[in-house]
């Protein structure tokens, strides 16, 4: 590996490419976390907050007249709490909860008064919903009895007494399913890059060129037609190394050497005119299935192509042997696959076998991803 290639910059092209064919997996994991957000949310919240009980009561007071025939409206929310927590009213209150600890009373009940002087509300607190219940009774009992016995009030009368209800989390569900999604979502991108900045595979002749130093002579598509620009450049390369020779070696590295041979040699072998346009008929025929390669009756024919093709993991002292007699080998390279280790493993095998590497193709190209790409 050179180090113009690990210096090499980003091809924002081919990157946006290899993400649009990974974004399925970042969506997958987003939804994913959204659920997963949601579901540990709602598990949190039924079973992990703390259990409280709250009740509330809503007084109205009637207020007395002064010497002067004024009404006391002085009574504020701060007078009462002030009042909750003091005597004459925390007494009056305790009388109705024996058994229960004044401060406990004292911490668990509030008083505050809205807009209306004479509205008052009155909230208790508590773990226990028995004791809520219980200590808004006396609470309510004992204001009722303060106002009596009090010079500034006339009475205390109950508007509304509510049943004590468990006190929830505020439901946050759609955030938390949010967060889960935004965080497994933005994991899973983090990954895809860090796995795109490891990944030697090669896409186009570019990272032949870059990552090798060989002669990229074209790529070999997956639904390969005569009428494709990259059939006919790779025709037109292998015609051109060759020369004279009708006869060459390829070595795949994706280990399918039987069918790279029936694709090389069904392409090589056809006449111009099914590459150019020309021969409409055979056009139509070969676009059903290109590389299922023609049976030749009577054995092969003078002048056709001929490719001997070895897998990377039979090769030996024999296929080195018949790689040196043909004068080198053409290397397959998979398209979109990371085998960047294991050729540099069978390169340096070659190297010391004195083989010769004439170029490299890519094979079983996505056309799709090539037809974005040079667009």
């Amino acid at each position: 590996m050179n180090e113009d290639y690990l210096n090499r910059g980003m091809d924002l092209k081919r990157l946006v490419l290899y993400f649009q064919k990974k974004i399925w997996i970042a969506v997958m994991l987003a939804v994913l976390g959204a659920t997963l957000g949601g579901v540990v949310y709602q598990v949190m919240r039924s079973m992990k907050m703390p259990v409280e009980y709250k009740a509330v009561s809503k007084l109205y007071i009637s207020f007395g007249h002064d010497e002067s025939g004024q009404v006391y409206q002085y009574y504020n929310g701060y007078t009462w709490n002030d009042l909750l927590d003091a005597d004459p009213i925390l007494e009056l209150i305790m009388k109705g909860l024996p058994g229960y600890e004044t401060d406990a009373v004292r911490e668990a009940t509030s008083a505050e008064i809205l807009s209306d002087i004479r509205l008052l509300t009155i909230t208790v607190k508590g773990d226990n919903e028995k004791f809520v219940r219980e200590v808004r009774s006396a609470v309510e009992s004992g204001l009722k009895e303060f106002a009596r016995e009090s010079e500034e009030l006339e009475q205390i009368k109950v508007l509304r007494s509510d049943v004590p209800e468990r006190v929830f989390w505020d439901n946050r569900t759609t955030a938390a399913c949010t967060t889960g999604g935004v965080i497994l979502g933005v994991l899973s991108l983090l990954i895809i890059g860090f796995f795109y900045a490891l990944d030697e595979s090669v896409y186009v002749q570019q990272d032949i060129e870059e990552r090798y130093g060989y002669k990229a002579l074209g790529i070999l598509t997956r639904n390969q037609k005569g009428l494709q620009p990259y059939a006919r450049e790779l025709k037109a390369s292998i015609g051109y190394l060759m020369g004279n020779k009708r006869k060459f070696v390829v070595l795949d590295m994706d280990n399918h050497a039987d069918a790279r041979k029936q694709e090389l040699e069904s392409l090589l072998n056809r006449e111009e005119t099914d590459v150019f346009g020309g021969n409409v008929q055979a056009d139509i025929a070969q676009d059903s299935g290109w590389h299922i390669a023609e049976k030749l009756e009577g054995g092969r024919k003078e002048g056709e192509w001929e490719v001997i093709a070895f897998g990377e993991n039979i090769l030996s002292g024999e296929e080195c042997k018949v790689i040196r007699e043909n004068g080198g080998a053409v290397v397959l390279l998979p398209f979109g696959e990371d085998v960047g280790r294991k050729t540099a493993r069978i390169l340096s095998f070659l190297n010391n076998q004195d083989c010769k590497v004439l170029g490299m193709i890519i094979s079983q190209a996505d056309e799709e991803f090539l037809n974005r790409y040079f667009a």
